[in-house]
């Protein structure tokens, strides 16, 4: 069995692929990813709403999980095969289908998690009985791990999936398991980040929901950009870990 390849080598060539390709990338699905950066607000503070409005909110979190998918189906197809000219000619098709099941639910999948894990402090608050914090923050932070550690390597490693759903449309999970030729813990890393930006991003724009300020609104757009750039970034890197794995 092949020695894995470093992290040096993903993160080197995600950013040659970027410097190389990202411009095309960025053109491969415009008006997607126009939709899915405009309705990724809504989709991040769906709860906060009730009655008429969160059906609102839902809807737009549906559209935004179609737009999120058509670019990334675009994204990774650039990425893994240049700067094709059929990413229009492969709309519609079994590909983006499979893609866009497969995103949805490891999107639903992570959002729900993160849900469930919010109140999470408060529980293992309540259970210590109001233990020091020494204790409280070694439970608190051994539970998350024993919790997403798991979910972050699964994504990790069947992530490939996606580009090859994109590419070949297919997901053939077990080949892309066994033809994963870089260490998983950079991809994992890099899907913690964009989890952890996305759930602050939440954390700024819920105020928004109740009391609209300019300065609210400044900050909450600049913390969209940055989801949105560290979505680019992950996506890229699948696209090159599968594109390296399957060569």
């Amino acid at each position: 069995m092949p020695s894995k390849l470093g992290a040096g080598r993903l993160i080197a060539a995600t950013v040659g692929v970027i410097r190389q390709q990202g411009r095309a990338m960025l053109a491969a699905a415009p008006w997607s990813l126009v939709v899915f950066t405009l309705t990724l607000p809504f989709a991040l503070i769906a709860p906060a709403f009730y009655g008429t409005l969160a059906w609102v909110t839902l809807a737009l979190a549906a559209v935004n999980l179609i737009a999120f998918a058509r670019t990334t189906f675009a994204w990774h197809r650039v990425a893994v095969l240049g700067t094709a000219p059929d990413v229009g000619a492969a709309r519609g098709g079994s590909g983006e289908a499979r893609h866009l099941v497969l995103l949805g639910l490891i999107a639903i999948g992570l959002t729900a998690l993160a849900r469930a894990t919010g109140d999470l402090p408060y529980v293992i608050y309540m259970l210590l009985g109001g233990a020091n914090e020494p204790l409280f923050y070694g439970v608190l932070i051994a539970s998350l791990v024993v919790l997403w550690a798991p979910v972050l390597r699964a994504v990790a490693m069947y992530g490939l999936c996606l580009p090859n759903a994109a590419v070949k449309g297919e997901y053939a999970f077990q080949a892309m398991r066994a033809a994963m030729r870089y260490r998983r813990w950079p991809l994992m890393a890099a899907l913690f980040a964009l989890l952890v930006l996305g759930a602050q991003t939440a954390g700024q724009l819920w105020p928004l929901a109740y009391a609209f300020t300019g300065l609210g609104l400044a900050q909450g757009a600049v913390a969209v950009l940055g989801c949105v750039a560290m979505t680019f970034v992950l996506t890229t890197m699948f696209a090159v870990a599968y594109r390296d794995s399957a060569a």
